[in-house]
């Protein structure tokens, strides 16, 4: 199994070097195989562009592989800062269209991936990062796909474009983006996972030949315990989702999503936490840490996963 640590954004932060190596010695000890972060469409060429360097030369110096993670590239992934790119704001053209309406202004604002400016712009934007910085691998963090009535989309298909349509195409571009990446380096890891209600989407990527894991996020609680934000659980995700992705014969992955935990939530997330480490899988992926607790209760949420990461590795049985 492959072990992947979520460490969101570390070049955003002002970390120390010093900091960042506290954070990757204690990464790499659990037994962590690789470290993802995020990157936004503009920090490529701007003055963060130094500061991805540094973690990726970090990541690496302690023995782990660096893996990108686009966040919000045309709206079309999601990651970790919310809001909106800077190409979506300059092209306002290339919203997706419902059809019959208005393009949508609100939301996350998602930009079409049959309109021939976003196309352009994310083969210009990972062609970037493929050149110039020296990472591992790339996840696809939950695909933005909606069925969209714009004139690119009817001019693309015979009849009228439906939701599994726009996934196909969606699939087939991300998929040509990870030949790319292939193409630039061959030993490169590709993986995408989807929302946990999103099992169209899922399908459309099963026979796509660059995506070398593919599955879900889903929250680690109980499916009866109320959140402020409510996803399904990863254990739904898993028992709906691992059958298909076996059947197809693709490498399964699975973040435990944990990042919108508040203190109220603490109990019921140790409660389920070693059914969610015990799940089978060829690729997981932790959050190095919650960001919603109080910092009494974040200590706490973050020993006892840490202490469940270790595990994996070492075979040592724990409990809370």
């Amino acid at each position: 199994m492959l072990v992947n640590c979520y460490y969101y954004a570390p070049h955003n932060h002002t970390l120390l070097a010093s900091h960042m190596r506290h954070d990757l010695e204690r990464i790499a000890e659990m037994g962590t195989d690789i470290v993802s972060f995020c990157v936004q469409e503009g920090q490529l060429s701007n003055w963060h562009q130094q500061r991805i360097r540094n973690a990726i030369s970090l990541i690496h110096e302690y023995g782990m592989k660096a893996h990108a993670v686009p966040n919000r590239w045309a709206g079309l992934v999601a990651g970790w800062l919310d809001g909106f790119g800077r190409f979506t704001l300059d092209n306002p053209d290339t919203l997706i269209q419902p059809i019959g309406d208005a393009p949508m202004v609100f939301g996350e604002m998602v930009s079409c991936i049959n309109n021939p400016k976003t196309r352009a712009h994310i083969k210009e934007t990972l062609r970037y990062l493929l050149d110039r910085y020296d990472f591992d691998g790339l996840i696809w963090d939950e695909p933005h796909a909606a069925a969209c009535g714009c004139r690119f989309c009817r001019e693309l298909c015979a009849e009228e474009p439906t939701e599994l349509w726009y996934h196909e195409c969606f699939a087939t571009f991300i998929d040509e983006m990870s030949g790319m990446i292939k193409n630039t380096n061959p030993d490169a890891v590709v993986s995408v996972f989807v929302q946990p209600f999103q099992r169209m989407m899922l399908e459309t990527f099963l026979d796509k030949a660059h995506v070398d894991y593919l599955g879900s996020d889903g929250h680690v609680r109980d499916p009866s315990h109320q959140m402020h934000r409510m996803k399904r659980t990863i254990f739904e995700a898993y028992e709906e989702f691992q059958p298909v992705l076996e059947k197809a014969g693709k490498k399964s992955f699975y973040l435990l999503e944990a990042q919108r935990h508040r203190d109220e939530d603490l109990e019921n997330y140790l409660e389920n936490i070693d059914r969610a480490f015990a799940l089978k899988m060829d690729h997981l992926m932790y959050y190095y840490s919650a960001h919603e607790m109080s910092l009494e209760n974040e200590d706490r949420f973050n020993e006892e996963t840490w202490t469940r990461v270790k595990a994996l590795k070492s075979g040592v049985s724990v409990s809370s």
